[in-house]
């Protein structure tokens, strides 16, 4: 815990960016274009903010993992998110196996988000792959990726090939599913990754959760508009601390309007580990963090106060994932 309040990473990544995940017949160019974008952001958050380690970002060693996130970390649980980019990947981007992987070395801290995709695979395939990633290994959520290549992309308010995954995912008694949205991966086209398509299938499943990563961005006024009106979508804030030493007053301007509008009961932290592993760092910086009075005199944003906080760090993606974090607290040992 810091200061006494409870941390819940909502996205932590076992990626694998290496030649050896290149698919049969690709030339590798996808991998290796996305390896040397992502090393150039590390590079460019690194200018003001925690050194860049591009040496750790792929196939991270799993304890040395789980050492950053509680032994050198105030982190209490964290999410194993898998990234289900499949179309130039021979195992996915994030492969789910390698997310349980992590999962098991500390299966009390660590909860699985598995992934499918139901225009790669077939919407078939991807429900039976769902109840195996449940049933086999243990997914309280699912994480999309809703674009593998020109022509394979799909939309979450799509009747036929999205509804009956949100179906599933309520069968099997999942409380959120989660997307990638804004930030395209490699070549993928901007558009792709619009958060517009969450607004009717939040509308027609009120008893599912849906958060969205990085606030779409660069399409965040947007997501902060749409979440504002659905109360079951929850901002999900990886890269959003990362890009804060960057660009400071840009990022609390980010916030700022989530705060005003959202709440701070549905935003969620989320380190971005293992490709910016400072983990430590980025929670001191929220635990510290502070509106200045000039923004919130010029746009009228909310003091952060300690209960946003303790909101952010854990209780909010807690309670949008259905876990009880009293009784987490319990089973941890973290109160008398």
């Amino acid at each position: 815990m810091k200061d006494g309040m409870f941390v819940f990473d909502a996205a932590v990544h076992c990626q694998d960016f290496s030649n050896g995940q290149i698919k049969d017949g690709s030339d590798g160019r996808r991998v290796r274009i996305l390896r040397e974008q992502l090393t150039g952001f590390i590079n460019l958050t690194g200018r003001r903010g925690p050194p860049p380690e591009t040496e750790t970002f792929s196939n991270p060693d799993l304890d040395w993992g789980v050492d950053m996130l509680f032994g050198k970390a105030d982190t209490d649980m964290a999410c194993a998110c898998s990234v289900p980019l499949f179309s130039h990947w021979r195992a996915g981007l994030g492969p789910v196996e390698l997310s349980h992987a992590l999962a098991q070395k500390d299966p009390k801290r660590i909860v699985l988000t598995g992934g499918v995709d139901p225009a790669y695979h077939g919407l078939g395939p991807a429900l039976k792959e769902m109840e195996r990633q449940v049933h086999e290994l243990g997914a309280v959520s699912f994480k999309f990726y809703q674009y593998q290549s020109r022509g394979c992309s799909w939309r979450a308010d799509d009747r036929d090939i999205a509804y009956p995954l949100w179906e599933k995912a309520i069968e099997l008694g999942v409380k959120m599913v989660q997307f990638h949205k804004g930030f395209p991966l490699e070549l993928g086209p901007v558009e792709a990754f619009k958060p517009n398509d969450i607004q009717y299938a939040a509308a027609d499943f009120p008893e599912l959760n849906f958060g969205i990563h990085h606030l779409g961005d660069p399409y965040v006024d947007e997501t902060i508009s749409i979440a504002s009106r659905f109360e079951n979508i929850y901002l999900i804030l990886p890269l959003w601390f990362n890009q804060y030493y960057l660009q400071p007053w840009k990022m609390l301007q980010r916030l700022g309007e989530a705060l005003l509008y959202v709440g701070s009961d549905r935003i969620c932290y989320g380190s971005e580990a293992f490709i910016w592993p400072h983990v430590q760092t980025y929670i001191d910086t929220l635990a510290n963090l502070e509106m200045p009075e000039e923004l919130q005199e010029r746009y009228g944003y909310p003091e952060i106060t300690r209960e946003m906080k303790k909101n952010i760090l854990g209780k909010a993606f807690a309670r949008g994932m259905g876990i009880d974090i009293e009784a987490k607290k319990r089973e941890l040992g973290l109160v008398a």
